[in-house]
């Protein structure tokens, strides 16, 4: 007989490998359209504000789709529930674009079209996320969440970039309909791999219970499992920070920096590259220090070169900077991410991600409301400083939060 060929990796997986490149397509258009619609809203309103309304408007409607989702990913086929939100993503996106050509576009059309995007995105989000330990064993669910973060920041190198381009070139409209594409093209995917072979069969789907019991299991493990919990504190800390510097930098480079819209693209794609260039060190990491260590060091990293940032006045250096900020925030989040689906309890592992993504989507909003109000009160730059300085502090606090000892979910 034969011996089975080891995988290496989560990409020898051939379902979860077609996924992830599905995956960057639809980043990629993601952030195409992000370039466009904050280019837009500047141009009708010439406030930073209404722009960090945009990422408030999408996170916060994903908030009252997240939970309901993360119950229907637990009870259904989680590959049918991604669908639907792609279906769901795809109409919105299109409607934008027409609105845009017809010039019927408004400011509050744009948040709208903007809430119904983030409200498609959290129908599937956690069956997006549980699939994850379906997909590949469980040593390499860690590897598989930081490649699905490498998958993001790919694109968020070259997503804006594109999207500079294409705003430069074509137009808002263009952006639109670029995105639109994206995610049939993750509909394409999800169709592929219906029948595939992964690497774990899905467990029997759980005897259908209460939906009042359904929506409350999750908080009560969270609340009650210090393991599960840890990584919901750490996130908070991190995205109030994160998010206030990042809701502002379509500001900073237009009203700070002069940049031109193709300048801002490639300015904030450095972002990204720093993400996929510091990944293989982060990989290392992973394997050698403790979770505490590595997510208080990358928040770290990230905090200190944000605060750099907020200071500069040339493009070149805030690109420079911008790299290590980069990978800082990749191993944040992905570490983070990581813990929270390896030590979610697998009968309800779409509901505790459910919850962490709301959690998250939160504290982006608020972040985003806040990092408004702040650079509106005291100017960008103070603003983006304040965000540095909240990644500072929750650095720090990760060595009294008792995050779990390791990736794998063994002690």
């Amino acid at each position: 007989m034969t011996a089975p060929t080891k995988v290496r990796g989560p990409l020898g997986y051939s379902a979860f490998r077609v996924l992830w490149v599905a995956g960057i397509v639809t980043f990629v258009g993601s952030f195409v359209q992000n370039v466009g619609e904050a280019w837009l809203m500047m141009d009708l309103t010439k406030s930073p504000l209404p722009v960090a309304m945009l990422s408030t408007a999408f996170v916060g409607a994903s908030l009252f789709a997240m939970l309901p989702a993360g119950v229907l990913a637990d009870r259904f086929d989680r590959r049918k529930v991604a669908f639907a939100s792609q279906v769901v993503q795809v109409i919105a996106a299109l409607a934008m674009a027409v609105l845009s050509y017809t010039d019927h576009i408004t400011p509050g059309a744009l948040v709208f079209g903007v809430a119904l995007l983030g409200i498609g995105m959290a129908i599937g989000a956690p069956a997006w996320a549980a699939l994850i330990p379906e997909l590949v064993p469980r040593e390499l669910v860690a590897e598989a969440v930081a490649l699905n973060a490498v998958a993001f920041n790919l694109a968020r190198a070259v997503g804006p970039a594109i999207g500079g381009i294409v705003l430069a070139r074509f137009g808002a409209t263009t952006s639109f309909l670029l995105n639109a594409a994206s995610f049939t093209c993750v509909m394409v995917a999800l169709a592929m791999v219906r029948n595939t072979e992964v690497a774990t069969p899905p467990a029997s789907p759980p005897s259908v219970r209460p939906l009042a019991s359904a929506f409350a299991e999750p908080w009560r493990v969270v609340m009650r499992d210090r393991d599960v919990r840890s990584p919901f504190i750490g996130m908070f800390g991190f995205t109030l920070g994160a998010g206030i510097f990042y809701a502002l930098t379509p500001a900073f480079g237009k009203d700070s920096l002069g940049v031109s819209p193709l300048a801002y693209g490639v300015m904030i794609g450095a972002l990204g590259g720093g993400a996929v260039l510091g990944a293989s060190v982060i990989k290392r990491l992973r394997g050698r220090v403790a979770p505490r260590v590595l997510v208080a060091g990358t928040m770290m990293t990230f905090a200190t070169f944000i605060a750099v940032v907020s200071r500069v006045s040339s493009v070149p250096v805030a690109m420079a900077m911008l790299v290590p900020a980069g990978a800082g925030w990749l191993g944040s989040f992905s570490s983070l991410s990581a813990l929270a689906q390896i030590w979610a309890p697998a009968p309800m592992r779409a509901r505790i991600i459910a919850l962490y993504q709301m959690a998250h989507l939160a504290t982006w909003a608020l972040a985003s409301a806040t990092g408004g109000f702040l650079a509106d009160q005291f100017g960008i730059r103070a603003a983006m400083m304040t965000g540095a300085a909240v990644c500072a502090v929750a650095s720090l606090s990760t060595w009294r939060i008792g995050l779990p000892p390791s990736f794998t979910g063994e002690n």
